[in-house]
């Protein structure tokens, strides 16, 4: 049902107002929750007056909060884009558990200085062994993305990529599969060199990584393989035009430490141990 509107006159001119949320006072209307007045100065406009609504301070925090909310689910949206498991949306900077080192600071000024590395078309290379926590950086780096600029992030496997390119049938459009992963903001490409030593792969692999340095678009990699084993690489020439190209394209970053992942576990055994014997004492 619509509002029932009142009207009245100020300085000739009708003024609509609604006398739920508006009381008028020595000729003007203001908003009975924050008393700021609710309308504006007359204006002329081809021999017409009229008069616009203010925006009150309940109009202005409604419309904040509004903006908020949009805001919210839009990142949610772009989560949901981005990663393949929810909890890799718990990957952040504020809940980072590992050392504080140069790899961390590296992928925390990454962000903030992303407007001059996507016009420098600069990535991150993180190398590490089995656990250090290359990928818990590069899930910190996109979540961070996606929070502070709002922008198309996308994480993926190598082997997971290849897998999906290999599908059978009609399910899967390639070509706009490949460009999902190519036309992003940025991408992460986790685990190179665990994918499938096939012509296909390596091919795919090329496809993909060269794409991004054409188009202009920051790539991050994680690798179990040593910086070295990249430079220097005696894999064939396949492997050779992989590995250039991601050297031109990102900045060295070697993640050292005790197997984060064993950390990450150990310590969420502590807090559910610790859980259980609080929930005993209350028995």
């Amino acid at each position: 049902m619509m509002k029932e509107m009142a009207e009245i006159l100020i300085e000739g001119v009708r003024y609509s107002f609604d006398p739920e949320t508006e009381y008028m006072k020595d000729g003007h209307a203001y908003c009975k929750t924050c008393h700021e007045r609710k309308d504006g100065e007359v204006k002329s406009l081809m021999d017409m007056k009229f008069i616009f609504k203010n925006n009150c301070k309940c109009d202005r925090e409604r419309f904040e909060k509004q903006k908020q909310r949009e805001k919210e689910q839009e990142i949610e949206r772009l989560k949901r884009s981005c990663f393949i498991s929810m909890s890799q949306w718990a990957y952040t900077f504020d809940n980072y558990k590992g050392e504080k080192d140069k790899s961390y600071i590296i992928a925390k000024n990454y962000v903030k200085e992303y407007e001059q590395m996507k016009k420098e078309n600069i990535g991150l290379l993180f190398c590490g062994t089995v656990g250090s926590g290359k990928t818990y950086l590069a899930c910190c780096i996109a979540n961070a993305l996606i929070e502070e600029y709002m922008i198309r992030v996308k994480i993926r496997n190598f082997a997971q990529i290849i897998n999906d390119l290999q599908k059978s049938g009609f399910d899967l459009d390639k070509n706009e599969y490949i460009e999902s992963l190519t036309n992003v903001s940025v991408l992460i490409l986790d685990d190179l060199g665990i994918e499938r030593d096939t012509s296909y792969a390596k091919e795919q692999v090329y496809n993909i990584v060269n794409s991004r340095y054409l188009k202009q678009k920051p790539t991050i990699f994680t690798t179990n393989l040593p910086y070295e084993k990249i430079q220097n690489s005696d894999d064939g020439v396949e492997y050779e035009r992989i590995y250039s190209r991601i050297i031109e394209m990102c900045i060295p970053v070697k993640v050292m430490g005790e197997d984060f992942r064993k950390r990450l576990q150990k310590e969420k055994l502590k807090q559910s141990k610790e859980r259980l014997l609080k929930g005993g004492e209350r028995t």
